[in-house]
């Protein structure tokens, strides 16, 4: 009998598959686990029967899953969706498990914008409108994949959730022009024109970018403080508007060079120089019981303006050497942000007119910077095995920073607050090493990792009459687990475990005292690491024509978790009780909870997303020497989310937000409900894109919250300009080669 195994090649796949081999007679269907290949099934799994005496054609037919999991992935794979191959990435984008992107391109992952986007397992680089760009312009035919990640490992450094963009597609040319400009009713104007050229070998992508916004704010609320002995000291009732304008500005060039199949070379850089502009008034009636008792009520006016600008650029290397995913990788990056911060606070009381006073503030920052140098290098070894591992360098240049305060006296004199003057200088600088050890049982994947490294933290501040230097150096390991498991019928399992360490700033490890008009803040150099311990389960089923149910459970347990404590303290500087702020370690706290997840997705063109979350916060601390105090509370949270596209070129969406009261240290915060909606249109292939949302439809937006300190208690409302109507307008020239060629092929 002859073997027919070693004829077959080699062949991964993602999810369960049936290998076909037929004759004019038969069909032998023979199951292969996923990422298994042909060569590796037992000796005798195929033969031929011994009358067959020649085999005219093999024929191998594979079906990979839509959706899948694999450690800490879960994976979307485009490119075995046809109903979307004549599409851009935002619309592959709506498809990926927990992903949003709403009618202006921001995109949205279990309805937070907290998550990176990385684009071939590099962060992207790009950030507004540049993004948004970026994937409404991507063919969805050149994305392999998207990988969604809500919980890292070792390997993206323990940060927070990341969506990775594979791309596959190689082109001969593809070069476009676009511009256009986005407003809305706050007001808010950004033109905006970009440039991108691609070929084989090599790519560029040009971004210019100008902002104008105009938002504002209102506050108002009540404080009152007690003295350790539970007498009321002062209380005060408040209200106040502000205004804050923005001009600013969005630089960016980056690309790739392709030396072979093997090696490429990236680049990017950019710059965001803006300036802040704000003016706010505020009406204070003040009453003072303990200490000069008496009404202090006052009206304030402040205005001033912060010129600022960051930069960041980089180069990195690759070198794939094979095709089974052997890669050595060489990055190198630098980032700085440097401001000025003037302006003017007038304050008149209505009986104290002796106490009135102008203050003229100004806070420099010389220069800010970091530089980092990174290594990495994957390697597939053994069968179904995988190890990666990594080393990064950082180092903060020093920086700089003065600020100072005058004071306009009753004289007529100005003369320098020598209290609230002062200077910082700092330097950090840290090493971290990385790896992880990938291992795949069939459907089952195990994947381990660890992170870890050394901080060192160096800084002084100074003033007129003090200067505190401060050195600080920090182990922080990082350890994670990921375990990923599915069925033929495509239920999917996965586990995880992450700890992390977050080591406190060394600003906030100083004595020194920072004064302001009626409160101070202080750090605390008995501060201690935080360490969180994150557990992770989940279900989730893909349902043909529907979409797909999860159910996924969590629990976050922290010790020593820093918090800044807002409290109240008699003050030998003002001759009274004022608040002060300080990072503590607030003992153990928790948050524990689990959620549903359903899509409904009849077509790769409609999308109905629900998820709903039940959860249990809570902590346990000292909340001073002789005083321990705890808190629990259990909330919920709701988003309903709706985009459909028609006919090719029309999309709608709606979005629904809801949660109920929540828990932070020593506050409540009030129910939140929100609706948005929009409308985003497509001409001419394309060359023309328009976009209409409305935010915050029902200017339902306020946020409320009360304070538990027994020793200060605080309500407040605020509002902002959440409520307004956006426009957008693209034009696009120029080729888009793999977009034109699948909808040739789709015709």
């Amino acid at each position: 009998m002859k073997k027919l195994f070693w004829l077959l090649p080699l062949m991964a796949v993602a999810g369960a598959m049936h290998a076909q081999v037929t004759d004019t007679t038969q069909t032998l269907d023979l199951p292969v686990h996923a990422f298994e290949t042909l060569d590796t099934l037992p000796s005798d799994s195929i033969y031929l029967s011994p009358s067959v005496k020649a085999l005219e054609e093999v024929k191998i037919t594979a079906e990979r899953p839509l959706y899948a999991v694999d450690g800490e992935k879960q994976l979307y794979n485009t490119a075995d969706d046809p109903s979307v191959q004549t599409g851009t990435a935002s619309d592959a984008l709506q498809n990926a498990p927990g992903v949003e992107v709403d009618a202006e391109g921001n995109i949205t992952l279990r309805g937070s914008q907290s998550v990176d986007i990385w684009i071939n397992d590099r962060p992207s680089h790009l950030t507004g409108e540049a993004l948004r760009q970026y994937i409404k312009t991507l063919p969805a035919n050149a994305i392999a994949r998207i990988e969604v990640i809500t919980n890292p490992s070792a390997r993206y450094g323990g940060g927070g959730p990341v969506v990775n963009i594979v791309t596959t597609a190689k082109v001969s040319r593809n070069e476009f022009l676009s511009f256009g400009t986005n407003a809305n009713l706050r007001p808010q104007v950004s033109p905006w024109l970009s440039y991108v050229y691609a070929n084989e070998k090599f790519s560029i992508n040009a971004y210019a970018e100008y902002d104008y916004s105009h938002t504002w704010g209102d506050k108002q609320g009540s404080v009152t403080m007690l003295s350790p002995e539970g007498d009321t000291s002062s209380c005060q009732s408040y209200t106040s508007h502000s205004d804050y304008r923005r001009h600013g500005s969005y630089f960016y060039f980056g690309g790739h060079y392709d030396f072979d199949s093997l090696r490429s070379l990236y680049f990017w850089g950019g710059a965001y120089p803006s300036t802040y502009r704000y003016e706010s008034v505020s009406e204070t009636s003040w009453q003072e019981y303990l200490h000069t008792p008496g009404d202090y009520g006052h009206r304030s006016f402040s205005t001033g303006a912060i010129p600022q600008c960051g930069y960041y650029t980089g180069l990195d290397y690759s070198h794939q050497f094979n095709d089974k995913g052997e890669r050595l990788w060489l990055r190198v990056h630098a980032d700085g942000f440097g401001y000025r911060s003037e302006g003017d606070q007038q304050r008149h009381y209505n009986q104290h007119e002796e106490l009135n006073f102008s203050v003229h503030d100004l806070s420099v920052s010389d220069s800010w910077g970091s530089t980092h140098l990174e290594a990495g290098y994957t390697l597939p070894f053994a069968e179904h095995w995988e190890w990666e591992t990594g080393a990064i360098v950082a180092y903060d240049f020093p920086i700089a920073y003065n600020y100072t305060s005058d004071s306009l006296m009753p004289d007529g004199i100005t003369r320098r607050d020598r209290l609230r003057s002062y200077g910082y200088t700092g330097t950090n600088f840290g090493y971290e090493a990385y790896t992880t050890l990938q291992r795949r049982f069939g459907n089952l994947t195990a994947k381990l990792g660890l992170r870890a490294g050394e901080a060192f933290l160096e800084n002084t501040y100074s003033s007129a009459s003090v200067t505190i230097p401060t050195k600080t150096r920090w182990f922080v390991p990082v350890p994670s687990f990921h375990l990923s498991y599915r069925t033929a019928s495509m239920h999917n399992f996965s586990f995880s475990y992450t700890r992390r360490m977050m080591t406190p700033r060394a600003s906030q490890l100083t004595e020194f005292v920072e004064y302001h008009i009626e409160s101070y803040n202080q750090g605390n150099p008995a501060l201690l690491p935080s360490h969180t311990h994150n557990l992770e389960c989940g279900w989730n089923k893909f349902l043909e024509n529907f979409g797909n149910v999860g159910v996924s459970a969590w629990y976050q347990a922290n010790t020593d978790e820093i918090r800044d404590l807002t409290d109240v303290i008699y003050s030998p500087v003002f001759g009274r009780e004022v608040q002060f702020t300080q990072p503590i370690n607030i003992g153990s706290s928790y948050n524990g909870g689990f959620s549903l997840n359903a899509t409904y997705r009849p077509t790769a063109m409609l999308n109905v997303r629900l998820s709903a979350s039940m959860y249990n916060q809570g902590y346990h601390m000292q909340f001073r020497p002789d005083e321990w105090y705890d808190e629990s509370l259990w909330s919920g949270s709701a988003h309903l989310n709706v985009w459909a596209k028609l006919w090719d070129c029309l999309q709608l969406f709606g979005t629904l937000n809801y949660s109920t009261r929540r828990l932070s240290l020593m506050q409540y915060t009030g129910a939140l409900f929100t609706a948005d909606a929009g409308v985003s249109a497509d001409f001419w292939e394309r060359k023309l894109s328009l976009y209409l949302n409305i935010k915050d439809i029902f200017a339902t937006n306020v946020q409320q919250w009360e304070n538990t300190n027994p020793y200060l208690g605080t309500t407040g409302t605020s509002s902002t300009s959440s409520r307004y109507i956006s426009l957008g307008l693209t034009l696009r020239f120029g080729k888009l080669e793999l977009e034109s060629q699948a909808r040739k092929h789709d015709e």
